[in-house]
């Protein structure tokens, strides 16, 4: 476990790792989408640029998780409490896309449109509990 630095610590390093991965993030998507055509470009510049896109994000989650594991036991939990509501209720609405889709009640929805699902769902669960508490 690392030893809690106190929550703007956290948030400070948090901030400097987020906004650099964000930047590369919209970087690696606008250079694909005027790069790469997806009839005529060769597979590995497709493959390379959806890797060049997912990296950041990946790295973002683990801000994420250190930020949670610097923080003291409140803030962890309330931290905790959030992306535990968020992947409940994304993975709800995988597993609802998904029947929906092997019924063909729906046409396929792209799978990527879950990661912002993910961060709407913690954003909008982390609001709510600190509208919800008076402490």
């Amino acid at each position: 476990m690392t030893k809690p630095l106190g929550f703007r610590t956290a948030a400070r390093r948090y901030m400097m790792v987020f906004w650099p991965l964000m930047i590369a993030y919209l970087a690696a998507l606008f250079a694909g989408v005027f790069i790469v055509d997806k009839e005529t470009s060769p597979l590995y510049l497709r493959a390379g640029f959806a890797v060049a896109v997912a990296l950041p994000l990946f790295g973002i989650l683990w801000a994420m998780l250190r930020q949670t594991k610097e923080t003291d036991e409140y803030t962890r939990l309330r931290q905790l409490e959030a992306l535990a509501e968020a992947g409940a209720i994304t993975t709800g609405a995988v597993f609802l896309v998904g029947f929906l889709e092997i019924f063909n009640a729906i046409d396929d929805v792209p799978l990527f449109l879950f990661g912002p699902l993910f961060f709407l769902a913690f954003g909008l669960a982390h609001c709510r509990q600190r509208l919800g508490k008076t402490v």
